[in-house]
């Protein structure tokens, strides 16, 4: 028997929801698809041999000289590093590994691995870091950021064994749910509560909702933005909420509560073969505009132009003239520079701070593939070391890197543990609280058996397993001194600052963006500049 679209809607409607009905209507062309918003392109002005001295071959400095080189401009990147990069870092076998106070590490990892020092994820809502990637052909991979497989561990749960997420996620929300429902009939909660439970519930409900003071929603970042946070001076906006009776219709439960932060949410991606795959592409488009081993130490900028002293590690000395300059270095670095920044900029940089993430990696058999079915994902403890990542990467292979902890630590000379927390979102504490005590630590040693002590509660047996460490604390790392902007500093006034020029000096860097510790906030950052410079040059300079 013959159906019609409509009897045959009506029938998928009955056995599937609404959800399907509706997906099906557009499908057979009925609804149109929804198609994402473009985002704004980049215009280039033609440059005209106008000179641009840049500061730094992070993202921000490789994009500015890659985009600008297109229109005529004529690009000079200065590099202290001898690769290109910043916080950009893929570490394999033979990488030294130098901190400021002397301690050297040599990687010793077996030919093919490697460790993303610094940025290690590409979310699928950063477009324009993807559009480099297909641009420059950088071939990707899935990165899995999240396993129900992976492992939770507190040692007031389950007697100190850790247990899969799958059980923590459901079972907390199937116990909540059965709450909530008593909360429907009428003075159930007075049987059911006593009012330590009662503050409780609301504290973890504020949090598991993202409540506003009052306890009610009003929309939430998790769920996106109607303005984007990007490299502009505007302030992001959150997306509407959408409305209740539309949500149940859609029947979209299963998929509504996995990774709500919106950099982290699924699909992500990684280079294969290591993240570095991106500023090696380009550079090899770069090639002579780059100059390695050029620690720029001097900035005098005048009505005419500007001039940049830089020195290599032998002690020899080159100024470069040019007509602007973006400076994409970390703003730990841009305040010790014999510069002739102005007031607003130089007062910025007297106050600003960064903060000190650290990773540390080992080589391993895959003993979380072979005997737990844990590929890829994160694994969260209630320790010093709260999170196990386990590799995308070379699936089913003999051996991986495993990312045995990746926070912030928080080094001696910090302000006092209850000052930091005060600052922090509730949602942060824990583990601020954790990054605290691991800083606090009394040398390299000890934060490595703090990093096999998790992987052992983990992984019982395993943490004799783990070998050839490799230790990162960005607050050491030279050229660097820290890892990202504070986001206490994050306000629309630093924001200001940092995207106004400074006379002919123009800033760029996550830090400048309202993506901080983000690639794409850096590439944006970059493309701002490159509008900033444009409309300079179209008005007479």
């Amino acid at each position: 028997m013959s159906l019609t679209r409509r009897q045959f809607l009506m029938r998928a409607g009955q056995a599937g929801g609404y959800g399907t009905a509706f997906v099906l209507m557009q499908s057979l062309g009925l609804l149109p698809v929804p198609v994402a918003a473009e985002t704004e392109p980049l215009r280039l002005v033609d440059g005209k041999g106008t000179r641009v001295v840049i500061l730094g071959a992070g993202i921000a400095g490789l994009v500015a000289a890659y985009e600008l080189g297109k229109a005529g401009w004529s690009c000079t990147i200065l590099e202290a590093r001898q690769r290109p990069g910043g916080r950009n870092w893929s570490i394999r076998n033979g990488t030294e590994v130098d901190f400021v106070d002397g301690t050297r590490q040599t990687c010793t990892f077996d030919e093919g691995h490697y460790f993303n020092a610094g940025p290690a994820r590409l979310p699928s809502t950063h477009h324009t870091m993807l559009g480099y990637c297909h641009e420059l052909g950088v071939a990707l991979e899935v990165e899995v950021n999240s396993s129900r497989s992976a492992l939770m561990q507190a040692d007031k749960l389950n007697g100190g064994v850790a247990v899969p997420e799958r059980r923590v996620f459901n079972d907390t929300r199937g116990h909540i749910s059965e709450l909530l429902a008593k909360c429907v009939r009428k003075g159930a909660l007075d049987e059911e509560f006593t009012d330590g439970d009662r503050e409780r519930m609301i504290e973890f409900l504020s949090q598991y909702g993202d409540l506003n003071r009052d306890l009610l929603f009003r929309g939430t970042d998790r769920s996106g933005f109607k303005i984007p946070p990007g490299a502009e001076l505007a302030e992001p906006a959150v997306n509407d909420p959408l409305a209740m009776r539309e949500l149940l219709d859609a029947d979209l439960l299963f998929g509504m509560l996995v990774e709500e932060t919106i950099d982290w949410q699924p699909t992500m991606f990684q280079p294969i073969g290591g993240m570095d795959r991106i500023p090696m592409a380009f550079a090899q488009r770069l090639d002579s505009v780059i100059r390695y081993d050029a620690a720029v130490t001097r900035i005098r900028q005048s009505d005419a132009g500007v001039t940049v002293t830089c020195k290599s590690s032998s002690g020899v000395e080159e100024t470069i003239a040019a007509d602007y300059c973006i400076c994409a270095m970390p703003l730990t670095l841009a305040r010790t520079l014999d510069a002739d920044f102005g007031p607003p900029m130089r007062a910025l940089l007297d106050k600003v701070e960064y903060d000190c993430a650290y990773k540390v990696a080992w080589e391993a058999p895959r003993f979380w593939e072979t005997e737990a079915n844990i590929y890829g994902g994160i694994s969260y403890l209630q320790q010093m070391v709260d999170l196990v990542w386990y590799p995308s990467a070379r699936l089913f292979s003999e051996k991986g890197i495993l990312v045995g902890g990746y926070s912030m630590e928080f080094r001696p000379g910090s302000p006092p543990l209850a000052d930091v927390l005060a600052t922090m979102p509730p949602v942060y504490r824990a583990t601020t609280a954790n990054g605290y005590k691991f800083g606090h630590l009394p040398n390299m040693q000890a934060k490595l058996e703090a990093s096999r002590r998790s992987v052992e509660l983990l992984h019982p047996g395993h943490g004799k397993d783990l070998t050839k460490p490799v230790y990162i604390s960005w607050g050491q790392i030279p050229w660097n001194l820290g890892s990202w902007i504070s986001f206490n500093l994050g306000d629309q006034k630093t924001l200001a600052t940092l995207q106004a020029p400074d006379r002919r000096i123009y800033f760029a860097g996550d830090h400048t963006s309202h993506i901080v510790g983000w690639q794409e906030g850096a590439a944006l950052s970059a493309h701002r500049v490159i509008r900033q410079l444009g409309a300079r040059l179209e008005s007479g300079g």
